[in-house]
């Protein structure tokens, strides 16, 4: 599973780790899951006016086309249950709650939201890591090592 900022950076640039980490998921090497909720914030995000100015090379019709391409290969979601509430940022529920429905492996981000639930002493980080015990948090690059080291044991 990725998070809104993956894709963007994904959409944006192709030689960064997270477009390589998209080419995972393309090629089959991992599996991406998404629902309504996440698409819908991947289309609005890229498509807000103060991203697309400071991204000229994006545009409605190249979201568009970023997003057709995306259901080509991911894993489609419905009705994913709302189960973990994150007071700290509410908009990256929809991530945990599908990694939590699906029992994601890793959910890759560069948000510090989502990555301190990994490591943070707060309850809300606590209840995290005990009710999504199998669900690890990590940035681009430790996705790539992950991925990396399991390809080189088989």
């Amino acid at each position: 599973m990725f998070s809104c900022n993956i894709y963007l950076q994904a959409a944006t640039h192709s030689k960064v780790l997270a477009a390589a980490c998209l080419r995972l998921a393309e090629n089959g090497e991992i599996i991406l899951y998404a629902s309504d909720e996440i698409l819908e914030e991947v289309s609005e995000v890229l498509k807000r006016p103060v991203v697309q100015k400071n991204l000229p090379e994006l545009t409605d019709e190249s979201v568009d086309a970023f997003l057709a391409k995306l259901l080509d290969f991911i894993i489609f979601v419905k009705n994913v249950p709302q189960v973990f509430h994150l007071l700290r940022d509410v908009d990256d529920e929809d991530y945990i709650n599908l990694a939590g429905e699906v029992r994601a492996d890793f959910l890759v981000s560069r948000d510090n939201d989502l990555l301190d639930l990994m490591t943070d002493y707060t309850i809300e980080a606590k209840e995290f890591r005990q009710r999504s015990y199998f669900l690890k948090v990590v940035n681009p690059v430790k996705c790539m090592e992950i991925v990396r080291q399991i390809e080189s044991e088989y």
